[in-house]
């Protein structure tokens, strides 16, 4: 299975190739959000996501990705 992942301001430069371009994954076995993103973030870094859009819908971390899924990833933005 192949889905798509993009990580958004300041989340990118977790990316093995320090970009902001979105990354086709090949899937061997049914996976969440959390074990996906898990593979690119700092575990103690999980708190500072935000928000997970799949598909341009918000989605929980225990959503069960499916063939063809944009996974977008924003992380808490604070403001003053």
């Amino acid at each position: 299975m192949e889905v798509t992942i993009k990580f958004y301001y300041g989340f990118e430069r977790y990316l093995r190739d320090n970009s902001n371009k979105a990354l086709n994954l090949q899937l061997d076995s049914p996976a969440d959000i959390l074990s996906i993103v898990n593979r690119f973030l700092p575990k103690e870094f999980i708190g500072y996501v935000g928000m997970v859009l799949v598909n341009k819908k918000i989605a929980n971390f225990d959503y069960q990705v499916k063939e063809g899924d944009m996974i977008e990833v924003f992380p808490v933005i604070g403001g003053g």
